[in-house]
């Protein structure tokens, strides 16, 4: 009977390597640190989403204190500018700390990496310092606070409203809707039309043949006018009608100008304009149009085309003459 067992025991000693790394496998020594580092690393994930949630809802709710504030009021542009600021930064913190502490989890050397990381990032920082030019300059002109989300402003040309600053871009919408991206380190000079206040410049051509005297009060009494239904947007007692401006091909100009409050201008342009052409009409005051002036000559044969040769002087054919007898 132990003869007949040996072949069996053989047999068993033979798969035995396999089995002991088989049930290795089934272990609770085996899988609990795969299942605590994993459970860790998805903690750690959830964690950077959790604050980088927190944040987003900080910066919203501070935001949302001065949503009824106008859009040129500078408390509701400077937090909508600090929220979206805050929020870009928070991105750009949070996913790094998450994804070394998730690589330390994992069993990398974290502090070699780092280093690594250090001596690649300058090498990195060489080739890209466009990217650093934009990240820095778009850090000192958010501090500076010289534009605003909001803004009506001219960047190298483009003229539109400022929806959007981060830390490297800045985002203007034209008028026509086109949404254009500036990298903050190629602003070097730029205009602000939202800052302090602006002024109401409405040029008026007047006709040479008609008296220019008679027409500057009436050009008077319709700015009066339309400043005393304006009163909330002027910032000065009453607009200026400031004669004659220039001596054009067919009209003289006459200038009315007021300041009124930022982003006002060009609606109460449009309207001074329309009360203006609306009272000529009435008055009889003619807006000039394009004139020339044509002189026409009465012979067509006009000079001719090679004039002619010039006598000779007489004096000099005597001398000759007399010379050549001699």
């Amino acid at each position: 009977m132990l003869f007949s067992a040996l072949p069996l025991l053989s047999t068993i000693g033979a798969d035995l390597p396999g089995a002991l790394l088989l049930q290795s496998y089934v272990t609770l020594e085996f899988w609990q640190p795969i299942v605590f580092g994993g459970a860790r690393i998805l903690v750690i994930f959830i964690a950077g989403l959790v604050v980088l949630r927190l944040v987003t809802q900080a910066t919203n709710r501070w935001i949302d204190r001065f949503k009824d504030q106008e859009a040129s009021d500078p408390r509701r542009q400077r937090a909508t500018t600090l929220g979206n600021l805050i929020q870009s930064a928070a991105q750009y913190v949070v996913w790094p700390i998450v994804a070394i502490m998730m690589l330390s989890e994992v069993g990398l050397d974290v502090g070699a990496l780092i280093a690594t990381a250090g001596v690649a990032g300058l090498a990195i920082g060489f080739g890209a310092q466009t990217l650093v030019k934009d990240v820095i300059g778009g850090v000192f002109l958010l501090f500076d606070d010289i534009i605003r989300v909001g803004n009506l402003v001219n960047i190298g040309g483009t003229i539109g409203t400022v929806e959007e600053i981060g830390v490297r871009l800045i985002k203007v919408r034209k008028f026509d809707g086109e949404l254009v991206m500036i990298p903050a380190g190629e602003i070097r000079t730029f205009g602000n039309k939202s800052i302090d206040w602006a002024r109401v410049v409405v040029p008026v051509g007047l006709s040479y043949e008609q008296d220019v005297d008679a027409i500057l009060p009436i050009i008077e009494h319709v700015a009066t006018e339309w400043a005393e239904d304006h009163r909330d947007i002027l910032l000065e007692d009453a607009p200026q009608v400031q004669g004659l401006m220039d001596f054009g091909d067919s009209s003289v100009t006459v200038r009315v100008a007021v300041k009124v409050k930022p982003g006002e201008q060009y609606a109460a342009e449009r309207e001074l304009r329309q009360r203006l052409k609306r009272t000529f009409d009435e008055k009889g005051v003619e807006i000039p149009f394009p004139q020339r002036t044509v002189h026409a000559i009465s012979d067509a044969s006009g000079p001719p085309r090679t004039p002619d040769p010039m006598p000779a002087d007489s004096t000099s054919d005597d001398s000759t003459a007399s010379e050549g007898a001699d």
